[in-house]
């Protein structure tokens, strides 16, 4: 088990392609409680067993085996705490503490090697763990090297889009499926961890990464000046519109900038697969990119705002509606709801609310994509 997550997160950025980085790095985490409860599981039960701690917690170096099996223990207690704390942990050390992980892998497979009673009949399965951890260290280190190179931008402009969200636009683009994000970093303010936001733009131009003002990072990314340097780790995710069935974007404040890198692109290509956009914020001039949405006068698109904050007598545009995502919107602008994909991207408790909607309204589990805010 310690072997396939040390092997998972290594290659994370080669399985993306296929299940998308975000889905992994959910499942590592969870799948990590998993391993911790075996692992803490061990030493416990063998002290039970003994009836004394003696001999379990303590090294003795006396007998090898064992020892590097205490010290493997406690490294992997150390590495599960820091990766708890990881954004309060600078960037260089977080990158040592993933080198004790190998660290810790070497030790608990010699310990199994040369203390385990079942050594003998897991032989195989051991030496092939041995050789998915060497490959994932191979390629991350390969990964490392090639992407030092070419992951550094600089800013080229900054926008305002509404009183609290703003665009940053980089100077340069990446080769990106409308839909995915990018792993940001800012080498400044003690800023270590690094950020997930999904790409704005469209494929082909200078990358854009649109924010809500909403903590330290995206306050210092928001002070960024013209020529500020900043990595761009990416493309990752796997949010991209399938093209078997007409597609609902169910979009939450800043949530709209995968719909909007989407639709930018189906634009710009000329496609015609119909999309029904419902956005939904608190007033109207909380909605992200309303100008050019509006400006969408394509035949295959069509849209709502649904806006939440609004007083009861208050007189809306005809495009705007008061509340939040229900059956009488569906009703209303999806005609052919079993016949649709439906994209959710915003916050938790819209992305809840639209899930449970869909599957009481008969649309299949499998129909039905989210963009999960896992960071």
């Amino acid at each position: 088990m310690l072997s396939f997550l040390i092997f998972s997160g290594d290659t994370a950025r080669f399985w993306n392609r296929f299940v998308g980085l975000d889905k992994i790095i959910k499942f590592q985490r969870q799948f990590s409680y998993f391993v911790a409860f075996f692992v803490i599981c061990h030493p416990i039960f063998f002290m039970l067993s003994a009836g004394s701690p003696k001999g379990y917690l303590i090294p003795d170096f006396t007998y090898i085996p064992l020892t590097l099996g205490i010290l493997a223990f406690y490294i992997f207690i150390g590495i599960m705490i820091a990766s708890k704390l990881y954004k309060m942990i600078s960037y260089g050390v977080w990158q040592y503490i993933h080198i004790l992980t190998y660290v810790l892998f070497f030790f608990a497979l010699s310990h199994a090697f040369n203390g385990g009673s079942n050594s003998d009949i897991l032989f195989i399965p051991y030496s092939i763990a041995l050789i998915a951890v060497v490959i994932g260290i191979v390629y991350r280190t390969q990964y490392k090297i090639r992407a030092g190179k070419t992951n550094m931008f600089k800013v080229k402009n900054m926008t305002e889009e509404t009183h609290d969200t703003f665009t940053i636009t980089i100077d340069g683009y990446k080769d990106f499926k409308a839909g995915q994000f990018c792993f940001l970093r800012i080498n400044k303010n003690k800023l270590y961890a690094r950020h997930p936001f999904t790409v704005s733009s469209k494929p082909g131009v200078d990358m854009t990464f649109t924010m809500k003002l909403a903590g330290r990072f995206t306050q210092t990314a928001r002070e960024l000046k013209i020529g500020d340097e900043i990595l761009v780790d990416g493309p990752f995710g796997n949010f991209i519109p399938r093209k078997d069935k007409d597609l609902v974007f169910i979009a939450g404040g800043v949530g709209i900038t995968p719909f909007m890198s989407i639709l930018r692109d189906r634009v710009n290509k000329g496609l015609s697969q119909n999309v029904t956009l419902i956005y939904g914020s608190k007033t109207e001039a909380d909605i992200i990119f309303k100008k050019e949405i509006d400006s969408f006068n394509e035949p295959w698109f069509k849209k709502v705002y649904l806006l939440s904050n609004v007083d009861d007598d208050a007189v809306l545009p005809e495009d705007c509606e008061k509340g939040f995502i229900c059956k009488d919107v569906l009703d209303r602008y999806v005609s052919d709801k079993k016949n649709s994909l439906y994209y959710i991207c915003g916050p938790e408790i819209m992305k809840n609310n639209a899930k449970k909607l869909l599957k009481n309204e008969g649309v299949a589990r499998g129909d039905v994509f989210v963009e999960d805010f896992f960071w």
